[in-house]
């Protein structure tokens, strides 16, 4: 129900709102900004904000994608991803909104076919691709480097499981441009990693040569990211083991090697593959010797 004629309007801040909503409530754009950097606030998608403190589920990302998108437009890739709880860690921590991904804006490969009618879901307003259908266009159209992180993401948050993907990537057009990568990271996604750089790091080691680790693996009771039981070697990234903690694990003959984030994401994939690769080997050597 909206305010008596007269008085300006409430803004629940613990619903997806814009800046003309916060406008109309007295909230203005200097004082939205404000709220943002000291954290009060966060952003969702672009123009659309809500109380940080707020929990995230399926309905209120929906409501917020709805602040932006019209009712007969289809949600897709990234975005219908993050609705259905995968999670968009660089988002969050470069500081950027979610990606507003529609329905006929894909430049890499030609528009989707049609969707089937269990195909496309009804959430919070907004109709977006089924968890099933946005794996599969993601494995399909995007870089592994981004498709594997929401693949990772959709398989944590619960949206579908590894048997669904595998059936999914058995099936269809074996033609069809995308099917092979898609099978490949089928067989790679994993619901371990917890955030992308950890997705995008364990696509790195497996493109090198080196043996298969176990993600997110406890090793003495501290979490390692990727970890190789047998030869006592691990990656992790920077902020998720401390300094005492590698201490004790080297004291175990551990060598756990820490990488920070953006470097993992953003850094030539070779130059990645090359230094992993070189560290392990000298472990390896410090090991013998």
């Amino acid at each position: 129900m909206g305010a008596p004629h007269g008085e300006r309007p409430t803004l629940d801040r613990g619903e997806p709102f814009t800046p003309a909503m916060a406008a109309r409530a007295g909230l203005g754009r200097a004082e939205l900004d404000r709220l943002l950097r000291s954290g009060r606030l966060r952003r969702l998608v672009r123009g659309v904000y809500i109380d940080a403190d707020v929990e995230l589920t399926a309905v209120l990302r929906a409501r917020a994608v709805a602040l932006r998108v019209g009712r007969k437009q289809v949600v897709v890739d990234r975005t219908a991803a993050w609705i259905h709880g995968a999670g968009l860690v660089t988002a969050a921590v470069r500081l950027d909104p979610v990606p507003l991904d529609l329905h006929g804006r894909r430049s890499r490969l030609a528009p989707a076919p049609p969707y089937g009618p269990e195909e496309v879901l009804l959430v919070g307003g907004v109709r977006c691709t089924s968890p099933l259908r946005t794996a599969l266009d993601l494995g399909q159209n995007f870089a592994p480097e981004r498709a594997l992180p929401l693949l990772d993401g959709l398989l944590r948050s619960g949206a579908i499981t590894h048997g669904e993907l595998i059936r999914a990537s058995a099936g269809g057009d074996a033609r069809r441009p995308g099917a092979a990568q898609f099978r490949e990271l089928v067989a790679l996604a994993d619901p371990r990693p917890v955030e992308e750089a950890e997705s995008v790091l364990r696509l790195r080691w497996m493109e090198a040569s080196l043996p298969t680790p176990s993600p997110g693996a406890r090793v003495a009771g501290v979490r390692v990211a990727l970890a190789l039981d047998t030869q006592r070697f691990g990656v992790s990234l920077a902020g998720q083991i401390s300094r005492s903690d590698r201490a004790r694990l080297a004291a175990l003959g551990w060598r756990v090697l820490v990488l920070h984030r953006e470097r993992v994401i953003t850094s030539d994939p070779i130059f990645l593959i090359e230094h992993l690769e070189r560290e392990f080997h000298q472990h390896l050597l410090q090991q013998v010797s």
